[in-house]
């Protein structure tokens, strides 16, 4: 049998390019299908969060007969420079439900005796830190681009709502959202009411100890908001979930549009280039225009 010494022809450089093309064509079409699978499951993963907060909120109703307070009970006398008297150990809400969510362990290590127990030296990776620097697996949702730590603060993409409760900005211009006879209980620069009075308040959290009872939600907690997304980005809060006067503790108004705000305009220009309905107000200090849910998912919250 005589063999050919011809070689087979190979692929010509105009078939090796219609393949190179046509592979470039189907990663193009499933690319935007992973990336959405991808996203779905990170919604998933967040919602999940959202759902072990409801649950663990409710576990410790059942067991204090009162929702997690997102501080401690503040009465109106010491508003003003006295407020910070009255409101030890300055503890948010997530760390009171931590036994509830499978964090006991580092809850049992915190000094709530002290002013600010999230202060507590912790043993944590083999080197001792402060408990304001540890974060918990359900802190942050996996779309949230935020860094897990800012300033030596835990970051969370969870906040309280504390209703449509009025909340003034730095600049009375910007407050568009204002709730008209709502009062306005978060302390700072505004003395209406005390915060510990349920016939004062409107939402489920007040950063100055609201304690909330079921009862007390005649809408009922399944038709209530509890707790939503936020950007930590977007608040001039940044003490992250461990302290109450953090972002993540009792920071959002429902009187807010959702989503309102999805980027965090660093000057007037980058407002107005991002479309901000009113680009003068992007400083965060405007609370009733930075003070609203919002997420980084493309639907948002």
């Amino acid at each position: 049998m005589v063999r050919s010494n011809r070689s087979r022809p190979g692929f010509t450089l105009v078939e090796l390019l219609v393949v190179i093309a046509i592979i470039g064509v189907l990663i193009a079409l499933l690319l935007p299908a992973v990336q959405m699978a991808r996203e779905a499951a990170r919604r998933i993963s967040c919602g999940n969060n959202l759902k072990q907060f409801g649950i663990g909120l409710h576990l410790y109703h059942d067991t204090h007969q009162v929702f997690a307070p997102a501080g401690v009970k503040f009465r109106n006398e010491n508003w003003g420079a006295n407020w910070g008297n009255d409101i030890r150990p300055h503890i948010g809400w997530q760390v009171r439900v931590m036994p509830f969510m499978e964090q006991n362990t580092l809850f049992e290590k915190i000094n709530m005796n002290q002013d600010n127990a999230f202060f507590t030296p912790v043993l944590s990776g083999g080197q001792t830190v402060e408990a304001r620097t540890i974060n918990v697996p359900y802190a942050l949702c996996p779309s949230d681009t935020v860094d897990p730590i800012f300033s030596g603060w835990a970051q969370g993409s969870y906040c309280g709502s504390m209703g449509s409760q009025r909340v003034p900005s730095a600049d009375g211009s910007c407050n568009q959202y204002m709730v008209p006879d709502v009062n306005y209980m978060q302390g700072g620069h505004s003395d209406h009411g005390n915060s510990w009075l349920t016939t004062d308040v409107n939402g489920m959290f007040s950063r100055l100890g609201l304690e909330t009872k079921m009862a007390s939600v005649t809408d009922g907690t399944s038709n209530t908001i509890m707790v939503g997304e936020i950007l930590m980005e977007c608040t001039d809060h940044r003490e992250g979930w461990w302290s109450f006067n953090g972002g993540n503790n009792a920071h959002a108004s429902t009187s807010v549009p959702i989503n309102n705000m999805l980027t965090c305009a660093r000057t007037q220009q980058e407002a107005t280039e991002w479309g901000y309905a009113l680009p003068q107000c992007f400083v965060k200090s405007n609370w009733n225009y930075s003070w609203g849910f919002r997420s980084r998912h493309p639907a948002g919250a």
